[in-house]
């Protein structure tokens, strides 16, 4: 098995070798094509960008940037500004990989003003990319969206394929952070189908590994194993196609080891021991491509996994051997110390305590808590407790039986100072036997004096332990105490923190939605204003006309007829022609208020009152404080509601006197419609589904205005409405 592991690791190490001088091969290509285009057509232009990656990718950075800024000084001068603004978009980028964002911002607006300067869409489009790519790292991820967006529509029936697949990918990582599912596989399959429409293998490449990663996502949220299936199916395919088109692919080595490591991590969830197979074999692989290129993620990753394996097959010293490869392997990475440290620690620990290495296992416990900050374990971390209470007890049981070996030694000492006091007393009883009974006595009560206060020396000394034992206590629980009110203070700081980012996320996009539909009204009532406009000008200058002319041929024919009858039916033609002409005026007025565009509202809302009053009808306007100062289309908008209401109280209510009302206050606008008709119930208002009532208020929902309708049958109809004065609807 040994010797398999090592003949196909020595083959992956010269695959990768064979890439490497490739990568320099492609770099040749494209200064190649470089030096040989020219500035005459701006082939030069457009090829210094593949140049400048490639030089990027080989770590020939001043180079890069000198060809940047010398074709930047070139292009600027050209009338045509697309490719200024593709040259600056890609300085952008650079720019920010290289650490300075605030002057990759400088370029991205200096991209922005030379593409206002083409009509090329390609070219646009891209400027948009960079822009949202720029937001994305900026944490700007809603404005990036909407740049992403633009710069799709853009590049719409244009051959900027690579750009759409490039904002795809964007787009995906976007809704994969926000977890948007939906979005986020809509996205990677717009990439998909992109990629089998061009058959680039590079593309194809990015496409698979996008979807590997989307079911594997998918498998870890559901745990449907067709989920897992599929995604092992497109990892597959990614690797693949790296190994079957090494020359044209265009990426880098470590994609294969970060494929590698993803089907490795698929496989090893399984059961299965052909699975268990796969998964070393594709962690060896990456394991080689970290050695070849020093990417120390990848090889952490790979012994992680073998550790994994080792550990299921029970061979526990290889389990810990590989657990320490992917510590030293970690340790060289900074970005993967808050996430695999933990981990390595926690397993190292674990392997230590099923082998009876306590004082190891907890070395590595306190190192998995001290790396897992904010990946706090509350089970490992109430076993290192456990096992460092287990060693603590050990220490107390040897100090415990080296006092018992004391006090047993002292106690033989007192038995043998007791036997030297009994002989010396009873020497004492031989030699003075007249005094011994006081001496005895005096001697008895000094005995019972100093047990008396060596009692009360051992209950004193007890009490002062206890109290210092319950000292400690309280202070270990009032520090627990502490230590979980502040943990329980960051997870709702930390809450409140999330719930108002989805907050204003939400408020984000409804506000994007308004402006949206504000939009599309705005053009719906343009349109319909363009529309009467055109009508009024047809019936004006078409109809109107060949009423005219008729009018002046029949006067023509009047003056030369002598009988009295046709005279007669002339001058009654002649009449209906007058009123013809009369009604079409009338109407062409209606479509469009001529009077309103040259003299303002005021006088618009006078005629519109006196063409509408006749005998069984009074029409009237009340005017204050308005000086016409809404724009034009706020103006149109206004007049076109009153000639609804007014048409309506005509209509429905067998109104006599209706009066028009407008009034301008310092920050509102009143209008006010009033009737003297039938009036109706205003309940029954929705089961009607009054057309009239309904313009009115979508262009009320122009104009962000307030209808209160107030009405009964039999006490006429009132219509107020309220629209704000903002400092945008001035002329």
């Amino acid at each position: 098995m040994r010797s398999i592991v090592l003949s196909f690791t020595c083959s992956l190490v010269c695959c990768l070798a064979v890439l490497a001088c490739r990568a320099q091969d492609a770099l040749d290509a494209v200064a190649k094509a470089y030096q040989q285009a020219g500035y005459e057509n701006g082939e030069k232009f457009l090829k210094a960008g593949p140049y400048v990656r490639a030089l990027f990718f080989n770590e020939r950075r001043d180079e890069a940037i000198a060809v940047l800024e010398e074709n930047i000084r070139l292009a600027r001068k050209r009338r045509d500004g697309k490719y200024a603004a593709y040259l600056y978009g890609l300085r952008a980028l650079n720019t920010f990989i290289l650490g300075d964002s605030v002057q990759a911002a400088q370029y991205i607006d200096s991209a922005s003003v030379f593409a206002a300067r083409t009509a090329d869409r390609k070219i646009k489009g891209y400027v948009h990319y960079c822009r949202g790519w720029l937001l994305v790292r900026g944490g700007l991820e809603v404005d990036a969206v909407n740049a992403f967006v633009d710069g799709l529509r853009l590049l719409e029936n244009t051959d900027g394929y690579a750009y759409q697949r490039s904002i795809y990918g964007e787009l995906y990582a976007i809704y994969a952070n926000w977890r948007a599912t939906d979005l986020q596989t809509k996205y990677a399959y717009l990439n998909l189908d992109l990629a089998v429409k061009r058959k680039e293998p590079s593309a194809l490449f990015d496409a698979h590994m996008r979807m590997g990663h989307l079911y594997e996502t998918l498998t870890s949220e559901t745990g449907n194993p067709s989920f897992a299936d599929s995604a092992v199916r497109y990892y597959r395919s990614a690797i693949t196609l790296l190994e079957d088109n090494p020359s044209t692919m265009g990426t880098s080595p470590t994609d294969l080891a970060h494929a590698a490591i993803n089907l490795a991590n698929l496989h090893l969830n399984n059961a299965d021991t052909a699975d268990r197979r796969q998964a070393e074999k594709y962690a060896r692989k990456a394991i080689a491509i970290a050695d070849q290129y020093g990417h120390t993620q990848f090889r952490a990753a790979g012994y992680g996994i073998l550790s994994a394996l080792a550990r299921r097959s029970h061979q526990p010293e290889n389990a810990k051997t590989y657990l320490l490869a992917a510590l030293a392997a970690a340790s060289q990475e900074t970005a993967m110390n808050t996430e695999t440290l933990p981990l390595i620690f926690r397993n190292l620990a674990e392997l230590s305590e099923e082998q009876q290495e306590h004082t190891e296992a907890l070395h590595y416990y306190k190192q998995y808590v001290a790396a897992a900050e904010d990946r706090f374990d509350a089970e490992k971390l109430e076993l290192s407790a456990r096992l460092e209470a287990q060693y603590e007890r050990a220490k107390q049981q040897q100090v415990l039986g080296q006092l018992r070996l004391e006090s047993a030694q002292k106690e033989q000492q007192l038995k043998l100072m007791d036997a030297r006091a009994v002989e010396q007393r009873q020497a004492l009883e031989v030699m003075k036997l007249n005094e011994e009974n006081q001496r005895q006595q005096l001697a008895f009560a000094n005995l019972q004096n100093e047990q008396k206060e060596q009692e009360l020396a051992a209950v004193q000394r007890e009490v002062a332990l206890k109290s210092r034992i319950n000292q400690t206590y309280i202070i270990l629980f009032a520090v627990a105490l502490i230590m979980m009110a502040l943990l329980l203070y960051a997870y709702r700081q930390r809450s409140k923190t999330l719930t108002q980012q989805r907050h204003l996320h939400r408020l984000e996009m409804e506000q994007v939605q308004q402006q949206h539909e504000i939009s599309n009204l705005t053009a719906m009532l343009s349109g319909q204003e363009q529309e009467r406009s055109r009508l009024a000008r047809d019936l004006h200058d078409g109809l109107g006309g060949l009423l005219s002319g008729t009018k002046i041929e029949l006067s023509a024919v009047f003056s030369r007829v002598n009988d009295t009858a046709a005279r007669e039916k002339v001058t009654r033609s002649l009449n209906q022609l007058d009123a013809a002409v009369n009604e079409l005026r009338r109407v062409a007025h209606n479509l469009m208020p001529e009077l309103l565009l040259k003299y303002g509202l005021t006088e618009a809302i006078r005629e519109y009152c006196s063409r509408m009053s006749h005998g069984n009808l009074e029409v009237a306007a009340e005017i204050v404080n308005y000086a016409d100062s809404l724009d034009t289309n706020r103006q149109v908008v206004i007049y076109r509601i009153i000639q609804e209401l007014v048409n309506n109280a005509m209509k429905h209510a067998q109104a006599k006197h209706i009066l028009i009302q407008l009034a301008q206050t310092d920050g509102t606008l009143y209008l006010t419609v009033e009737d003297d008709g039938v009036g109706f119930d205003i309940a029954t208002l929705d089961g009607r589904k009054s057309a009239g009532i309904h313009n009115v208020q979508s262009r009320l929902d122009y104009l962000k205005g307030h209808l209160n309708l107030i009405s009964e049958p039999g006490m006429g109809t009132t219509v107020e409405i309220e629209i704000p004065f903002f400092q945008g609807f001035i002329t």
